[in-house]
């Protein structure tokens, strides 16, 4: 805890350091330092409950240090969602964040990782989760620090950290409860699998059906001349109508997102069918709309604020060290039963937010 009475002369004093090797410490030049000295001063800081003022640092360098974070686009609310935490993480830190949309697209990250390190920021979180990293290879190699958040190491070649939902695991979880309910055609729904995270999802959940038996069918909804692939519900709304149109047999869906199952939702409405009486639909995510829609919506969560956390912790290692190995911190994701998913032909009420 955070005590405002300490000053970073009684840290000096207590760890029998000098004033400037305290904030050397604190300011992360730690390169000419023993690992004595540096142990000592850190425990100190700990024990003391130290923080320095920022106001007063800010005024002494004239800036605040940055981050950077790039997102396919906050008018999807996970992105928001993101942005919020990692930005509250960075300040508890002492770091601001520089915010950029991408729209998922490899040049616009490469555009903005480059504007980021003219302006003198040396870290970044990537939200795109983009399939190939080949673009920002220049940057990283001259000594952006990276953080890939929802995407594994697999296949890895820059020294990048990850950050990620086990999302195999998440798209078969959410396979896996409507099995539980009875559903034996499930059809998955997804926007196009242009990011790794999403196609983890799809092979879960066609993984899942596979060795259970049942009956599985993709729905991968383009995007349309002129829309932004930002448009999740929408998406979702026209892959519930292609899906009526074809004739589905499916009593479950999988939606790839939470944004993605509120379209389904009302594509489902318009085209006569009641969730869950005739189709139950899962998402994935357990971004806050869910609970408030009617029906509820059962999802699987990702612990988005201990993520968002560990992303900014380790963006802010790497600045130190941008040649250490790729570090790799995957969360295990939680299944969220709420009102849109029930036993197959049976209306089914569960307790609003009951979790399995």
């Amino acid at each position: 805890m955070k005590n405002p009475t300490v000053t970073i002369e009684d840290v000096a004093r207590q760890a029998g350091v000098s004033i400037s090797t305290v904030s050397n410490v604190l300011n992360g030049r730690e390169a000419r330092m023993t690992p004595d000295t540096l142990a000592r001063v850190r425990q100190v800081i700990e024990t003391l409950g130290f923080r320095p003022n920022q106001s007063a640092r800010r005024l002494k360098t004239g800036h605040m240090p940055m981050i950077g974070l790039l997102v396919p686009s906050i008018a999807n609310p996970f992105f928001g969602a993101l942005a919020r935490w990692v930005e509250d993480a960075a300040l508890a830190r002492g770091y601001g964040v520089l915010l950029c949309n991408t729209q998922r697209s490899a040049t616009r990250e490469r555009e903005y990782a480059q504007a980021f390190m003219a302006q003198g920021i040396q870290g970044v979180i990537l939200g795109s989760s983009l399939q190939a990293q080949e673009h920002l290879g220049p940057m990283i190699r001259n000594g952006l620090a990276a953080v890939c958040f929802d995407r594994t190491a697999q296949h890895a070649e820059l020294p990048i950290d990850y950050v990620s939902l086990d999302n195999r695991s998440a798209g078969a979880m959410a396979a896996e409860h409507l099995m539980s309910l009875g559903h034996r055609a499930i059809a998955y729904v997804s926007a196009p699998l242009h990011s790794v995270n999403r196609i983890a999802r799809l092979e879960g959940a066609r993984e899942a059906c596979q060795r259970a038996g049942v009956r599985f069918e993709v729905q991968t909804q383009e995007v349309a001349p002129g829309q932004s692939e930002m448009e999740m519900a929408e998406i979702g709304r026209t892959a519930a109508l292609a899906l009526h149109e074809k004739g589905t047999l499916a009593t479950g869906i999988v939606a790839m997102n939470d944004m993605l199952a509120i379209g389904l939702l009302a594509g489902l409405r318009q085209s006569g069918r009641r969730v869950p009486e005739d189709v139950s639909v899962i998402g994935i995510d357990d971004m806050f709309l869910g609970q408030y829609l009617s029906p509820g919506l059962s999802t699987v969560r990702q612990p988005m604020h201990e993520m968002a956390v560990a992303a900014v912790e380790r963006v802010l290692e790497r600045m130190k060290d941008t040649d250490q190995a790729p570090h790799e911190l995957i969360f295990v994701p939680e299944l969220v039963v709420r009102e849109s998913t029930a036993v197959v032909g049976v209306r089914h009420q569960p307790t609003r937010n009951q979790q399995a």
